[in-house]
């Protein structure tokens, strides 16, 4: 069985999902962290690993930044750069290392204790005492494990949507963007006769005081578990990309919990279509042409139900971690 040896200078909340890929394939006592095959590679930006098989040692990076560039570095280290959100023409076509990945999004893959332990080990083997490297520890507790990620009963009358209301300035102009199109989707779910909604905004660290968007402001706090659980209910959900034009974590969790999605037109490409009908409704992000597909998908339950199946079935075949993982390892032929 191969080994692998991961970069313990990795971000562990972003890094996590791919780690619960590697433990699928290779078994947990085969994947390990060590700092010896990092040591010529300055950038910790990405989560970095190695396979080790018969002699033979390939390098890995997967980059799951919002940003589409790339970080040269890693690129020049490894042998393979799994990317999100990769954007078309922003790269050369004799860049034959990247494989385009789809969205992930946070689990917990350790309990409290090891957590503690693992967290206290790496910072002995990297010298990193900041408050970002255990924040990442910190924040991987606070998600749930990966098993309660699947579909749950819905709720025919009920709409749940809580987004954060993102800052937006003249270089990212994420007003014009994300926050217009959810607010949009707000003012249809509220209008809709019969529809119990939970919607709102919620500030991030950098508050939006637009006027537009602050009648949806809301400063609700809800546990993961609850958040999950309300996602589960709600008859449908409403995606668009989010920092930046990104693939956001929701595309994936919605994906996974196999809900009916209203999306607008993705700007960063995907490995695999989204096939509209199919996996998602998409819609341009209009009021109107959002109200239409919301009362589409409220009056049809069969539409509905095959929205909901064909994203489950999506995340199943392309988006969970392990495979993730085996797409990126069959590019080098690794045996697992």
């Amino acid at each position: 069985m191969p080994r692998v040896y991961i970069d313990p200078r990795a971000n562990i909340e972003y890094s996590a999902f791919y780690i619960k890929g590697l433990y699928d394939l290779f078994g947990r006592t085969n994947v390990r962290f060590n700092q010896h095959y990092f040591s010529e590679l300055p950038d910790d930006s990405n989560l970095n690993f190695v396979v080790q098989q018969d002699n033979i040692i390939i390098r890995y990076t997967i980059d799951y930044n919002d940003v589409s560039a790339i970080s040269q570095v890693a690129y020049c280290w490894c042998d393979c750069y799994g990317k999100i959100n990769l954007r078309a023409g922003l790269f050369e076509d004799d860049q034959q290392k990247i494989v385009n990945i789809p969205p992930s999004f946070g689990i917990r893959i350790w309990a409290l204790i090891p957590t503690l332990w693992l967290c206290f080990v790496n910072m002995l083997r990297t010298g990193l005492y900041s408050k970002r490297f255990v924040s990442g520890y910190a924040k991987q507790i606070r998600h749930l494990p990966i098993t309660e990620y699947s579909p749950g009963e819905v709720k025919p009358d009920y709409a749940f949507s809580f987004n954060t209301l993102w800052n937006s300035d003249e270089w990212i102009r994420n007003d014009e963007t994300v926050n217009q199109k959810r607010y949009n989707f707000y003012k249809v779910v509220t209008q809709q006769s019969g529809l119990n909604n939970e919607v709102g905004f919620i500030y991030s660290t950098k508050r939006n005081l637009n006027p537009l968007f602050q009648s949806f402001v809301t400063d609700k706090w809800l546990p993961k578990t609850e958040y999950l659980a309300k996602t589960k209910q709600s008859v449908l959900v409403f995606n668009t990309p989010a920092w930046d034009l990104c693939h956001g974590w929701k595309l994936a969790e919605y994906l996974a919990l196999g809900k009916a999605i209203i999306t607008t037109p993705l700007v960063n490409e995907l490995p695999f279509e989204l096939i509209n009908g199919k996996h998602v409704h998409f819609v341009l992000g209009s009021e109107g042409e959002i109200r239409q597909a919301v009362e589409h998908v409220l009056s049809d339950t069969t539409y509905r139900e095959s929205l909901e199946q064909g994203a489950r079935q999506y995340y199943l075949d392309y988006v969970q971690p392990r495979a993730v993982l085996q797409r990126l390892l069959t590019k080098h032929l690794v045996v697992v």
